[in-house]
């Protein structure tokens, strides 16, 4: 009609084949049927100005686009990195007025909202020299609603993410910080070995470094919002307490910590271990320590809790304004032997100098009780 050439834009064309990544027969009958569907593009290809497909992961790799010689990939070009989110700029200028009326909403400053969103919902990067990308779902849906939440999670359980971990058994506490080639991530989910490139295609990690040296990327979450969601969708499928809910734990937990009652704190972790027996029989010391990385996660959402990441740390460190818990735990151990290693490790010294008082929390997990069964805090 109008003699002029056709724009094509397709958005989430990968989204039928995630519905059955994990299964090898549905996968390939699958991938005939897509073929036979993007194969018209290539003899209509006079009447295109251009083709335009968006989708979170890498299929083009294989079959699907086996026509389609000339797509261009322009996932990791940093002139392209801000293209699908909101951007830093963007958020300062043009989206100034939204975030005033959230700071009101929030009886917050303008810098104070500025900081809580960029913590909640800034963080991506998908190129080597990234602008830093908002998630705009989340962001949006926090301006209409007038406050901070998790949106995006809240959306959809990310049950493929859940079964591909599952599938490679990754532990959750071992996702994040990974360091990788882009050989490893930026891979076609058909080709993968591992759980990484799905992980970053679909924003669960995403790029925070890059060593040009090595040719090396940091892979790690982009902001709380994902963390958070992660913890408590892996969470509400390893943790299915005979009784009461994480939510209510994680409460009892942080309400005690707060009134400096740590023998309460751990009363409550032991009554609500002994309601997950049945699910911890024949489990091994690194089963229960991912148990621990979820509830102690799922703490952080209102305490500052860091986990070991390097020799010379204690398990666990809970800063609170007046006081930080130094936490060491034991498996079929005792507790005596967890606050000698915090002294025979030196693993106060770090934080000696924050002039807080400091308290060493030796416990010990019982493989035969399936709960903690002493501990000794000084």
């Amino acid at each position: 009609q109008t003699h002029q050439k056709v724009v094509l834009i397709i958005d989430e064309y990968d989204a039928p084949l995630l519905d059955v990544v994990h299964e090898e027969q549905n996968l390939a009958a699958l991938r005939r049927i897509m073929q036979n569907f993007y194969s018209p593009i290539k003899s209509l290809d006079p009447y295109f100005e251009f083709v335009f497909l968006t989708g979170i992961t890498k299929f083009s790799q294989l079959s699907i686009f086996s026509e389609l010689n000339n797509l261009y990939n322009i996932s990791m070009y940093d002139q392209y990195s801000a293209i699908c989110g909101i951007s830093s700029d963007e958020l300062h200028t043009q989206m100034l007025q939204d975030v005033e009326r959230l700071a009101k909403h929030l009886h917050i400053s303008v810098d104070e909202t500025f900081a809580l969103l960029k913590k909640k919902y800034d963080g991506y990067h998908f190129s080597k020299h990234s602008e830093d990308v908002y998630n705009p779902f989340s962001l949006i849906k926090a301006f209409a609603s007038g406050d901070i939440g998790n949106y995006w999670f809240e959306s959809g359980t990310p049950t493929y993410i859940i079964k591909l971990l599952q599938k490679y058994n990754v532990s959750l506490r071992d996702v994040s910080g990974r360091d990788a080639s882009v050989e490893e991530f930026d891979i076609s989910p058909e080709n993968m070995t591992t759980a990484l490139p799905l992980l970053y295609q679909s924003g669960y990690l995403t790029i925070k470094h890059y060593d040009p040296m090595f040719g090396v990327y940091t892979l790690a979450y982009p902001n709380e919002e994902v963390e958070m969601g992660m913890v408590r969708s892996f969470a509400s499928n390893y943790l299915i307490p005979a009784s009461g809910s994480n939510s209510s734990f994680v409460v009892k937990f942080v309400k005690a910590l707060l009134a400096d009652d740590m023998e309460e704190a751990l009363i409550q972790m032991r009554a609500y271990l002994a309601g997950l027996s049945y699910r911890l029989s024949n489990k091994t010391e690194r089963d229960v320590q991912t148990i621990f990385y979820l509830l102690f996660s799922l703490i952080g959402a209102y305490v500052k809790v860091e986990e070991q990441s390097a020799h010379g740390r204690a398990d666990i460190v809970i800063t609170l304004p007046n006081v930080v818990y130094v936490m060491e735990l034991k498996f079929d151990g005792s507790a005596d032997a967890a606050i000698k290693q915090i002294d025979d490790k030196g693993y106060l010294v770090p934080y000696i100098a924050d002039g807080k008082r400091i308290v060493k929390v030796g416990v010990n997990y019982s493989s035969e009780e399936r709960t903690i069964t002493d501990w000794i805090i000084k």
